[in-house]
């Protein structure tokens, strides 16, 4: 099988032999043949006979200052709250690679004092917010501002998504009424 530029090829794929090409970036020699020494795509040079392999790797994004992430809150504790970062908000809304576990200070939490974290949040909401600091020791977040908050609510009694009315929540099983912060995009933008 001839391999041509454009191909995707796995580490050890057999390339060209050593009497038609000598091995560029990402290939190798061994015994007579060339062979791919990386995953990637195939880049032949007929003009200096050269065969070279690309690596075909998208890179998982890094968190930065500014970012908007999705996540769910784990735990709600009197200071702050703990998110399990699911993705990063545009580009397809890509997964990020661990570690995902950020902070949220009740000071970052809303414009003007807040008194009770578990009247804002609870364990198992989804929620949109932005990154403060970036340091993979220590990812903390905000949602101060009205794109930022709660993206999905559950019943703290029976689980179920919480329709909204005006500023509260509504159960639609079992008719408990919550409060939240809330995104102006609560259930419109839902985690993938």
């Amino acid at each position: 099988m001839e391999v041509k530029t454009g191909d995707f090829v796995l580490p050890g794929d057999f390339l060209a032999t050593a009497e038609e090409f000598v091995p560029g970036e990402g290939a190798y020699e061994e015994n007579g043949n060339i062979y791919s020494s990386t995953v990637g795509m195939v880049l032949v040079d007929i003009r200096t006979k050269k065969i070279s392999v690309f690596p075909k790797t998208k890179t998982p994004p890094t968190l930065k200052i500014g970012d908007i992430v999705i996540g769910r809150v784990e735990e709600v504790r009197d200071q702050f709250l703990t998110v399990s970062i699911a993705a990063l908000v545009g580009n397809e809304n890509r997964e990020l690679p661990p570690p995902r576990l950020a902070l949220i200070h009740i000071s970052k939490v809303q414009a003007g004092f807040v008194k009770d974290l578990s009247k804002l949040f609870k364990p198992g909401d989804i929620i949109k917010a932005k990154v403060l600091n970036a340091q993979p020791e220590l990812i903390q977040l905000t949602t101060i501002g009205r794109e930022l908050g709660v993206l999905v609510a559950f019943c703290s009694r029976c689980r179920s998504p919480l329709d909204r009315e005006g500023n509260k929540l509504r159960c639609p099983s079992c008719g408990s009424v919550e409060t939240r912060k809330l995104s102006v995009h609560y259930r419109q933008e839902v985690a993938k």
